[in-house]
């Protein structure tokens, strides 16, 4: 039992690692025809005005289209 809870002790510190590079990854823009902005958060306010479609991307992506991060949201 105490093998257990140290390799589960252990592991916590991996697990919250992994999923900040997932955070990182991917972002979101607007499909509109204007739209030039990529943003970290699907609720940024710079999306209120999103004429098209909000699409989760990657940010490779996003910066390969010629996108630039949004100033709301990347501070």
């Amino acid at each position: 039992m105490k093998k257990i809870l140290l390799l589960m002790l252990l592991s916590l510190p991996l697990v919250s690692m992994t999923t900040g590079v997932k955070k990182t990854s991917s972002v979101y823009i607007c499909t509109g025809p204007k739209s030039t902005v990529y943003h970290s958060n699907p609720k940024c306010r710079g999306l209120n005005r999103c004429s098209g479609e909000i699409k989760a991307i990657s940010l490779a992506d996003a910066k390969e289209m010629g996108r630039r991060a949004c100033k709301i949201c990347y501070k």
